[in-house]
């Protein structure tokens, strides 16, 4: 009996020893545990992998936001603004599962805006094993960089702009000076590292004042002489004739009288090298009345070198020396500048000499804007410099875009005039060249005003025969002039401000937009569009960037 109970003890064991069946739940019950752990940690890292990366991304994006913003200001609340709308529009609240998001961001400096992220992630399965949240952070910087770059403002000072646009509380100019500044100190704001930044202004209206940036770099390339359109007067005696008297005493009688006689003719002085400005050489004529002296100084105007007359739709033609941007003058005098003297010039109202004793006024009160300033490395240090320079541009004169931009492009050109500082850095590293165009109006030229291209119906240069025609042969001009630029691998930037809603539509108006480079011709209204405008042209020049 008991031999059998042990028997079937063993029986027993030993079956269940061989029999596999249920192994497999026993051993997934076993590895379920693990498996768990793995496949949680897997998903929890993985969702709090792609949360910290868009947490980054939106701190990238809010510094980026709150840089651009902050221009060359401070970074106050409405930049802060800026920055926390971009951060939440792209990690908003709920999304990824996270709580306790946080996003604060401040300046560093002058040219950074630095920011700071952080957000709370709960775990989907790792809480098993006590891992109940995900503390995640980001750190973000928004940097505004210059590599190398040359900028040319051509500014449009000429009368219109002592108009107050509608809207507006100040006129044109002071809008146009504190855009000018503003842009400035964004750019200078920016990390420039190793790069270098330089500024050149050009203001025009009816000419530019470039001789003493020509003076200064070669004497020879201003002429000694200028031919004007003048005049000169002789004395001659002619016998008058008429009653004297009365009653009986009346009488006819003849005498001989000595009469001034005015011969308008074009005149060519010699000037010399006179030096500039109120305390510069003192130049003396007899082109006054009666013959008389007029004296002058010269403030550094210039008129074109010689020129020959082309169609509205005609191609300049070489020997139209003022449209090369790039040409160095020679010994030919056709090749030099010549000095812009208002004082000698008198208009004889036709192309051909004229004697006459009709005393015709002179040129004297022609436009003459401020001198322009030759390319300049500067730094936000040099902003009260560049201030004081905009805040002393005056106003006056016609508008001849032509003269702008010839001399926009001359004193930036990389192949001409200036090649040995424009070619490149010194360090021999590319530049980045611009040139920022802004005028307030369309083109306005008149064939009686003395300007960079003398008096037009008494010389005759350009080939005008009315305001319209000349109005159009000058905009060919402007236009040829663009694409010139263009073609040395200058971005041209247009801004208009202040046109009626008939200029805008105008034809005169899409040739301004013609002269920019593709997209980069702006409208203004007023002056808060205007500073935007030059805002977002200054934040285009430059390179915003993630510091990190």
């Amino acid at each position: 009996m008991r031999g059998t109970v042990f028997s079937r003890l063993r029986l027993g064991v030993t079956k269940l020893l061989r029999d596999r069946r249920g192994n497999a739940f026993m051993l997934t019950a076993a590895a379920i545990v693990p498996v768990i752990g793995i496949v949680g940690s897997a998903v929890d890292i993985g969702r709090a992998y792609m949360t910290q990366l868009r947490l980054q991304q939106a701190c990238d994006a809010g510094v980026l936001a709150g840089r651009r913003a902050m221009g060359a200001g401070a970074y106050g609340a409405d930049e802060e603004a800026e920055a926390n709308k971009m951060f939440n529009f792209n990690f908003p609240t709920g999304r990824y599962g996270a709580t306790a998001i946080s996003f604060e961001s401040e300046a560093d400096g002058t040219a950074d805006v630095a920011g700071t992220a952080s957000a709370t992630l709960p775990t989907a399965l790792m809480y098993i094993f006590g891992k109940s949240q995900f503390d995640l952070s980001a750190e973000c910087t928004a940097r505004l960089e210059i590599s190398n770059i040359d900028v040319m403002l051509v500014l449009d000072v000429t009368g219109s702009m002592e108009w107050t646009n509608e809207g507006d509380t100040a006129n044109k100019i002071t809008g146009l000076k504190a855009a000018a500044k503003s842009f400035f100190a964004t750019l200078t704001s920016a990390d420039i590292g190793d790069g270098q930044l330089r500024f050149g202004v050009v203001p025009y209206s009816t000419t530019v004042n470039v001789g003493k940036i020509l003076a200064d770099e070669n004497a020879a390339w201003l002429s000694q002489d200028v031919t004007i359109p003048s005049r000169f007067s002789t004395s001659v005696q002619e016998e008058e004739c008429g009653w004297e008297g009365s009653g009986r005493n009346r009488k006819w009688v003849c005498r001989m009288v000595t009469k001034n006689v005015y011969h308008y003719e074009d005149r060519t002085f010699p000037v010399g090298s006179p030096t500039i400005g109120s305390d510069g050489t003192i130049l003396r004529f007899a082109t006054g009345s009666n013959g008389g002296n007029v004296s002058t100084r010269w403030r550094g105007c210039i008129m074109e070198r010689a020129t020959t007359p082309f169609g509205p739709d005609e191609t300049a033609p070489p020997e139209a020396f003022d449209m090369d941007i790039d040409m160095v003058p020679t010994t030919a005098v056709e090749t030099q500048w010549q000095l812009f003297l208002p004082a000698f010039v008198h208009d004889r109202r036709q192309v051909a000499p004229l004697v006459t004793s009709t005393n015709y006024s002179s040129a004297s009160g022609a436009a003459c804007p401020n001198p322009a300033m030759k390319l300049t490395v500067m730094t936000s240090a040099d902003q009260a410099t560049f201030d004081e320079y905009i805040d002393g541009l005056l106003t006056g004169g016609g508008t001849y875009h032509d003269v702008g931009m010839a001399w926009g492009a001359r004193l930036i050109s990389p192949t001409g005039l200036f090649a040995d500082e424009n070619d490149a850095t010194d360090e021999g590293e590319p530049i980045d060249r611009h040139i920022l165009f802004m005028t307030d109006g369309l083109i306005d030229t008149s064939v009686t005003q003395f300007t960079h291209q003398g008096v037009e119906r008494s010389m005759g240069r350009v080939g005008s025969t009315s305001k319209a025609d000349s109005d159009a042969r000058h905009t060919n001009r402007f236009l040829q002039l663009c694409r010139a630029a263009r073609e040395r691998n200058i971005t041209i930037w247009v801004v208009s401000f202040g046109l009626t809603e008939e200029e805008e539509e105008s034809e005169s108006n899409r040739n301004l937009g013609r002269c920019a480079s593709s997209g980069q011709a702006l409208a203004s209204s007023n002056t808060v569009e205007l500073d935007r405008n030059f805002q977002s042209i200054a934040r285009q020049m430059s390179k915003l960037r993630l510091a990190q």
